[in-house]
C-alpha cells in the first residue's frame, strides 16, 4: 500500500451515527422502524438518478424515500412530516472512535477531507453540529459536480480540489459500494466494517479493514 496524501471520509454512517433518527422512525412505524430501508432506498435513488442523468438532492430523495416506505406499510405521513425527519440528518452526533482518530491521523500528517451524497448545506451543517470542522479542511459534496457516489466523478473531483493525483487519495467508509466505487476510479480505499456494514461484494475488501476508525488509523499511522 503507498501512503495516501488525502484522507477522503464519507460521512453518513462513516462518521456520523443515524441511530439518533430510530426515536422519529418509531414515533412513525411504531417498533421495529424501518431505517435500515429507508437509507438503502435513498441509496437507490441515487444510483437511478445517476443513470438517469437527473441529479437532485440527496435530502429530496431521502423525502421520497420515507414516503414510499411509509405508503409501502400503509402508513399515512405527510411530505412535510417526512421533510422534518430527513432534516433530522443534520444533527446526527459522531460515532464515539470517530474524534480520537481524526486527531491522530491529522497529527500524523495527513489531510482530511469530507465526501458526501449530501448536499454542500447539509454536509456543512453536519460537520459543523457534530463538532468536526476543526479535523477537515474541505467538505465536499456531489453536488458540486451533479454525480453521486459511486459514479467516479465525485471521488476525481475531490482529488482535483486537493490538488493530488487521485491514487495518493484514499477513501474511508462504512459501505462497500463506496469503497468500490473509489477504487474503481483509482483511489485507494479503507473499509469500516461496523456492526451494521458487511462487505457483500465478489471482491476482496481493501488491505485497509477494520471495525472502527481507531483501526484504520492503527493501521495508516504504522
Amino acid at each position: 500500500m503507498r501512503r495516501p496524501r488525502v484522507l477522503v471520509f464519507d460521512v453518513n454512517e462513516t462518521l456520523l451515527d443515524l441511530s439518533p433518527l430510530a426515536t422519529d422512525f418509531e414515533a412513525i412505524f411504531g417498533a421495529a422502524p424501518p431505517l435500515g430501508e429507508w437509507f438503502a432506498r435513498m441509496l437507490h435513488g441515487s444510483l437511478v438518478s445517476n443513470q438517469l442523468d437527473s441529479y437532485r438532492p440527496f435530502g429530496a430523495i431521502g423525502v421520497e424515500a420515507l414516503l414510499t416506505v411509509a405508503g409501502k406499510r400503509k402508513v399515512e405521513i405527510s411530505e412535510n412530516q417526512a421533510a422534518a425527519i430527513v432534516a433530522g440528518m443534520a444533527d446526527l452526533p459522531a460515532h464515539p472512535d470517530v474524534i480520537p482518530a481524526l486527531e491522530r491521523l491529522v497529527d500524523a500528517g495527513f489531510q482530511t477531507v469530507t465526501l458526501t451524497n449530501g448536499s454542500t448545506e447539509a454536509a456543512n451543517a453536519q460537520i459543523d453540529n457534530a463538532g468536526l470542522r476543526v479535523f477537515f479542511q474541505r467538505v465536499i459534496s456531489v453536488e458540486e459536480v451533479g454525480r453521486f457516489k459511486p459514479d467516479p466523478l465525485p471521488y476525481r473531483h475531490a482529488a482535483d480540489l486537493m490538488n493530488v493525483g487521485i491514487d495518493r487519495t484514499m477513501l474511508i467508509a462504512a459501505h462497500d459500494w463506496d469503497v468500490a466505487g473509489a477504487l474503481h476510479a483509482g483511489a485507494q480505499g479503507a473499509f469500516v466494517s461496523r456492526p451494521s456494514a458487511l462487505w457483500s461484494l465478489p471482491d476482496d475488501p481493501p488491505e485497509v479493514t477494520a471495525t472502527d476508525l481507531g483501526g484504520v488509523a492503527d493501521i495508516l499511522i504504522r
